[in-house]
């Protein structure tokens, strides 16, 4: 006898309608992007209409680097609500992303517009360019700094910007107090996620990094066909500019994800259980990966930014810094693979990194935890250099600022492309997509090294000297 298919009510209906919805939130805040959009897609063409839908289509769209789709569905969501400040403000910052620089101004203008009490409209001011905030602007910023109805975040901003009209003023003491404030209350607006963040790096990946063991290691299938970039560094070492320059190669199938952090995230889904449960004992802890399971999440998630493509068709540049944490794992699924390691005068590093709003890093809020970071970072770059000397390039930025045709020629000889000189006009790239703080940077020639840029502020670093000796201090 033939079964009756199950009828739902209308309350059933919508409860299913709800917990999907719930779940794709979750994901979402969780940066399960691929598995989200399987939901809101499905959630689309249900005859339930919600317009968060949309909405939520275009943030996952953009973390995907679509930004086609993410700019469709943002617009789709904003003909609903046109005065939806959140989509407003995401939508300017697509635009930022894609270059559109005029188009960006225009929305964060209007946003300050609609309401001069919110403070991120400022910020993506001073992203476009420093130069956008006035001293009626700063008034304004300063006059939001005792407000209550601000999030802790939202704080953290408000001193950041606070502290570049004190640079912008030469008045370094003051430029200081407001980063320091700054720095401390974004940390705290995360600060659950930001000591589990600060546990594995100090604890697991500065211990365990040459440790690591991999179970289930058989045949990885497409990992010999398959020729990824990975670029690694620390933050604000000219990452972003060699990925721009790589990315602008003839080649026809060329994929940059950006910092889509793919290998890390995956890594810890299978250690994250582990490490953080009450009763963790790190003395009897054994850093192991089932390298099977590792690649097939990897490959997953990069599938998800595929433009189309197959992964074994295109060449994948993924620029996650942290990388160089997990160059053992990488090399084990791809043995094609190549590192590009960008680097510049370390001083210049930590002092770059302090001064930038860098909130996804838990160790960048203070001059303490960026050096022991960039302690740990010089450890684990210097083991594997040595482990593998013939697929990590270093990159010095300081000379290729003023060497960047040839440099850029042992680039591509280095990952196997061809180079022409049109790769050094990248700034003139219709497609040039950026979503790190150096999009400015990129969309113009490359500029010299400015070595005196940040000597006023060594002497932050004067109480770490004698305990890290590559702190060189003249």
């Amino acid at each position: 006898m033939k079964e009756c298919p199950t009828i739902l009510s209308f309350n059933e209906l919508n409860l299913k309608y709800s917990m999907k919805l719930l779940l794709g939130q979750k994901l979402v805040a969780q940066k399960e992007y691929s598995k989200a959009l399987k939901i809101f897609l499905n959630l689309n063409e249900s005859k339930h209409i919600n317009d968060e839908i949309l909405f939520y289509l275009g943030l996952i769209y953009f973390e995907l680097n679509n930004f086609n789709k993410s700019a469709y569905y943002y617009n789709k969501f904003l003909e609903k609500k046109p005065n939806s400040i959140k989509a407003l403000y995401n939508i300017a910052f697509l635009k930022q992303s894609m270059g559109e620089i005029e188009a960006a101004k225009d929305i964060y203008n209007k946003l300050i517009e609609k309401d001069k009490n919110k403070v991120r409209p400022y910020y993506g001011l001073f992203t476009l360019n420093s130069n956008n905030l006035n001293d009626k602007e700063f008034d304004n910023i300063l006059k939001l700094k005792n407000n209550f109805e601000h999030s802790i975040f939202e704080k953290g901003i408000i001193n950041y910007l606070l502290s570049k009209k004190e640079r912008k003023n030469k008045s370094i003491s003051k430029e200081l107090e407001y980063l320091k404030e700054s720095h401390n209350l974004i940390y705290n607006s995360k600060k659950v996620y930001n000591d589990s963040s600060q546990f594995y790096y100090n604890q697991i990946l500065n211990k365990f990094y040459d440790k690591v063991k991999f179970s289930n290691n058989k045949k990885i299938s497409m990992g010999d066909k398959f020729f990824p970039i990975y670029i690694i560094g620390l933050p604000r070492s000219g990452s972003t500019l060699i990925e721009a320059i790589i990315s602008s190669s003839d080649y026809k199938n060329i994929n940059s994800l950006g910092e889509c952090h793919v290998v890390n995230t995956s890594i810890l889904e299978q250690i994250g259980p582990k490490i953080y449960k009450d009763d963790f004992d790190i003395n009897n802890f054994n850093f192991e990966i089932n390298l099977n399971i590792l690649s097939e999440t990897i490959n997953e998630k990069y599938s998800n930014f595929n433009n189309g493509y197959k992964l074994n068709e295109q060449i994948l540049i993924d620029k996650s810094l942290e990388n160089f944490f997990n160059i053992d794992a990488i090399l084990k699924i791809y043995p094609n693979v190549k590192f590009l390691h960008t680097f510049r005068n370390p001083l210049d590093s930590i002092i770059s990194i302090y001064q930038s709003l860098l909130p996804e890093l838990s160790w960048a809020h203070s001059i303490e935890n960026i050096t022991n970071y960039v302690d740990n970072y010089f450890k684990v770059i210097n083991y594997y250099k040595n482990k593998y000397p013939n697929i990590i390039m270093d990159i010095n930025l300081e000379q290729f600022t003023h060497n960047s045709e040839n440099i850029s020629k042992e680039i591509y000889k280095f990952c196997g492309l061809n180079w022409n000189k049109e790769v050094l006009k990248f700034y003139e790239r219709d497609n040039l997509n950026v979503k790190t703080l150096s999009f400015s940077q990129i969309r113009n020639k490359v500029s010299k090294y400015n070595k005196k840029k940040y000597q006023p502020y060594f002497h932050l670093l004067e109480k770490f000297k004698m305990k890290f000796n590559w702190l060189n201090i003249k």
